[in-house]
């Protein structure tokens, strides 16, 4: 099917060494506590519940969620709140002991101490988003295609027997018209990040941002299991303009 507004992806979180530490204080005049993620590559679903797992482990007598606004033009696009259900929260993103070692960038807050509220919103949007120069066509979502991986045996007397694993659920793509310069400066990181398989996730329509889906790509026209891409230029019909191919991506479940 054929999208009716244009598509967002986000990608582009990685916790290092450099990045994982959240310096924060659950009381006034209280000491310094230090929430530390666990390394890896996320979405910005998943990289929010590591957030709210590593303040929790730093500070189990309070409840912290942390949360997003995915409304695109909204002025909060993308842009992560943290919020405790206690009585104080400071993020020390300037002068914790661990700061210069923050996931300050990496959650879209600048390097300021943030105090004396118990909501704090990011100052700039989360991630790397990157939206097509045009609505997305051949479009499936997961509720459209499902696959199960095992094995199937039938017996000499015509038995059936099988052994099947998790129903996996997977949703795809494609997009043409993309000029040759958004395509080296957004498309080429973009596709950089998922053909190492790394998490991101998808809306189909940004007039309706709740609707979104994390995976990892699974396909592509260059390769069957998702390591490559090639933008193929639209000729001759038109030049300097790039298609993608059909994108499947695998849903995280």
């Amino acid at each position: 099917m054929a999208l009716t507004e244009k598509s967002l992806f986000l990608y582009g979180f990685e916790v290092t060494k450099l990045n994982q530490n959240l310096p924060f204080r659950a009381v006034a005049f209280g000491p310094q506590l230090n929430a530390v993620l666990t390394l890896g590559f996320y979405s910005l679903t998943s990289i929010m519940a590591e957030v709210k797992r590593a303040m929790q482990a730093a500070d189990p007598s309070n409840e912290y969620t942390v949360t997003a606004d995915r409304t695109v033009n909204s002025g909060l696009e993308n842009r992560v709140t943290i919020v405790t259900d206690g009585v104080y929260l400071d993020l020390l993103f300037l002068t914790g002991t661990t700061a210069t070692s923050s996931c300050r960038t990496l959650i879209g807050f600048s390097a300021l101490d943030r105090t004396g509220f118990l909501t704090y919103t990011g100052n700039f949007t989360a991630g790397t988003a990157l939206i097509p120069e045009y609505n997305g066509y051949n479009y499936l979502s997961p509720d459209f295609n499902h696959k199960v991986y095992g094995n199937v045996n039938v017996s000499a007397s015509g038995i059936k027997e099988a052994v099947v694993f998790q129903i996996q659920k997977f949703f795809q793509v494609q997009f043409k018209y993309e000029p040759s310069a958004k395509w080296i400066t957004e498309w080429t990181p973009f596709f950089d990040w998922a053909i190492q398989q790394r998490l991101l996730e998808f809306t189909p329509e940004i007039s309706s941002p709740s609707v979104f889906y994390e995976g990892t790509l699974e396909r592509t026209g260059a390769d069957g299991k998702g390591l490559a891409i090639i933008g193929t230029e639209m000729l001759p019909q038109f030049p300097f303009n790039h298609e993608t191919g059909l994108l499947m991506f695998r849903q995280n479940q």
